[in-house]
């Protein structure tokens, strides 16, 4: 998880009232931010570079994955060469090369006190290295993996697999426990704030919702209820109940991590192609994000498309449709502010004020797709890797 996560305000679950969640497909506010025109900037600023440091430790491939540390000082990247880097953001001097790994690397993340460093590979190699003396001190091989997460407050790793299990490891010790699969690949999950809860989705659309302490399953949203295909992308709200999912079928979806009620279809976009005689070609959500400001009751939503959906959580409308020239990634909120990050398959990272709607401002230098983005805790820069073997890093101190 990263480390933007805020603590719920005791008030939180009171903000939303469940029972005033209904179905709903108003539209507030469709827009496409005019300022910037994306096929000029491309035209005219092909060499121009943002970032103000370039990595290029990774000698061939994709960078799949990449993290920061909380001052920002330090990165950690992954990639399709089987190995992970950890590197300074100023100066781009690799700090540690963890090498070990048979497969490309999915997941490369700092834990919450910054004390250990953690790895992971498609083929479900997990490597723990202590930051202090730079060695690989566990290692653990869990079959293929689709997903893995850190604790946001204990070191406990939490990784999903393709035979459906959930596997999770207090660290170092490596005392392990196992959630029960389903016969379905867990293809996604999130930690609920309160970190005593996890939900996963999984291929078939089930979601459901574990008790971390007892392994028990506490609620679930069943397949054909609620998604009916794959699920892309998990979030939790702030108050700890409300969940919002995306899926292969199109529907963007509201449902309570107490009960697994659906409480808002907010979208099917697949149906809404038909309605509106579009081209054929399926298209879905492939990221949603809660904005973490407890006073801004809105989420985001990226899609393969191109469209960002800003929801107004309390009134289950949309409040603006942001329309970008390529497919969406991943979607990052800068800590608990309304400035939305959006990484695009056109290598272009793009800042939102999502009160207005509108685009403040473009970071260019990626030359293919942005895969992953991390926002440092301090707000001062972000992270993005992606398929020209890069990462970067670029500054956003002046964005408020």
């Amino acid at each position: 998880m990263k480390r933007d996560t805020v603590s719920p305000p005791p008030d939180a679950g009171s903000q939303i009232d469940e029972e005033d969640l209904i179905y709903t497909e108003d539209v507030i506010e469709v827009i496409d931010p005019a300022e910037f025109d994306d096929e000029d900037v491309m035209k005219t600023d092909l060499e121009k570079d943002d970032a103000s440091c370039v990595f290029t430790g990774h000698k061939s491939g994709s960078v799949f994955c990449g993290s920061l540390s909380k001052d920002g000082k330090f990165a950690v990247t992954g990639g399709e060469e089987d190995k992970a880097y950890v590197w300074d953001t100023t100066s781009g001097e690799i700090i540690l090369n963890c090498t070990g790994h048979k497969d490309s690397i999915i997941f490369a993340e700092f834990n919450c006190d910054e004390i250990y460093l953690a790895t992971g590979d498609m083929s479900g190699v997990i490597q723990l290295w202590n930051l202090k003396d730079k060695s690989s001190i566990w290692e653990y091989n869990m079959g293929d993996a689709t997903w893995m997460k850190w604790h946001m407050a204990a070191n406990v790793l939490i990784a999903g697999s393709v035979d459906g299990e959930v596997y999770m490891w207090k660290v170092p010790e490596g005392d392990c426990k196992v959630l029960q699969g389903y016969g379905h690949r867990a293809e996604a999950g999130v930690i609920l704030p309160d970190g005593k809860r996890l939900a996963v989705g999984y291929e078939d659309g089930t979601i459901r919702v574990f008790d971390l302490k007892t392994n028990t399953m506490l609620s679930s949203v069943p397949a054909n209820i609620g998604h009916t295909a794959t699920i892309t992308a998990l979030d939790c709200h702030l108050n700890n109940n409300l969940i919002l999912s995306a899926a292969v079928d199109g529907k963007t979806i509201l449902s309570t991590s107490q009960t697994g009620k659906i409480v808002s279809i907010l979208q099917d976009l697949n149906s809404e192609q038909e309605t509106n005689m579009k081209d054929s070609d399926s298209n879905w959500v492939e990221t949603v994000a809660f904005c973490k400001d407890p006073g801004f009751q809105v989420a985001a939503a990226g899609a393969l498309n191109g469209e960002i959906f800003i929801w107004d959580i309390s009134k289950k409308v949309l409040r603006y449709k942001i329309e970008q020239e390529s497919g969406i990634s991943k979607v990052a909120w800068k800590g608990a502010t309304s400035l939305l990050f959006s990484g695009g398959l056109d290598g272009i990272l793009r800042c939102f004020d999502a009160r207005s709607g509108q685009c403040l401002q473009l970071f260019v230098g990626h030359s293919e797709d942005i895969l992953d983005l991390d926002i440092s805790e301090e707000g001062k820069i972000v992270l993005t890797t992606s398929d020209d073997s890069t990462a970067r890093i670029f500054n956003i101190a002046n964005l408020f």
